[in-house]
């Protein structure tokens, strides 16, 4: 690699970013599902995971490293195309806990195969060191960020 490149990681970083969600969108799996985006499908993944644990927006805002209006958007589209659903819960009337539809559930194992195999090409000819080297470095680098921010 070029000198180029190690000053500007940032920037490679933002344009491999930038393929791996077009990669994710035009997903067969994933244009099936009602327009359903490569970021829907990690957040539906996400719920799924965690079936079982209250999720709020502020979750998904933390965990996908969005503010709050993208959230908002994103998920109301989400809730337009009956993937999810909000929730009152009964210990506080401002919160709503963000729920699967049935129709989502429905979509997941195919999902969930679907970015398996985008995984599976994405890292393919990665050694195990080299995926676990490269997931530590991308930590540090959100970590980096994240501490500078919270300045």
């Amino acid at each position: 690699m070029d000198e180029t490149h190690l000053r500007h990681i940032g920037f490679e970083i933002k344009q491999t970013s930038r393929l791996i969600k077009k990669y994710m969108d035009r997903s067969a799996a994933l244009r099936y599902a009602d327009q359903m985006t490569g970021t829907h499908a990690w957040i539906l993944r996400f719920l799924q995971e965690h079936e079982g644990v209250e999720i709020f927006q502020k979750d998904i805002e933390k965990r996908f490293g969005i503010n709050r209006s993208s959230a908002t958007g994103i998920l109301q589209l989400m809730e337009k195309n009956g993937l999810i659903y909000r929730e009152e819960v009964p210990y506080d009337a401002r919160l709503k806990r963000i729920r699967l539809t049935g129709k989502a559930e429905a979509l997941n194992a195919s999902i969930h195969r679907e970015i398996g195999l985008i995984e599976e090409r994405i890292s393919h000819g990665f050694s195990e060191e080299e995926l676990r080297a490269l997931s530590d470095f991308l930590t540090r680098i959100r970590e980096n960020i994240d501490r500078d921010m919270d300045q």
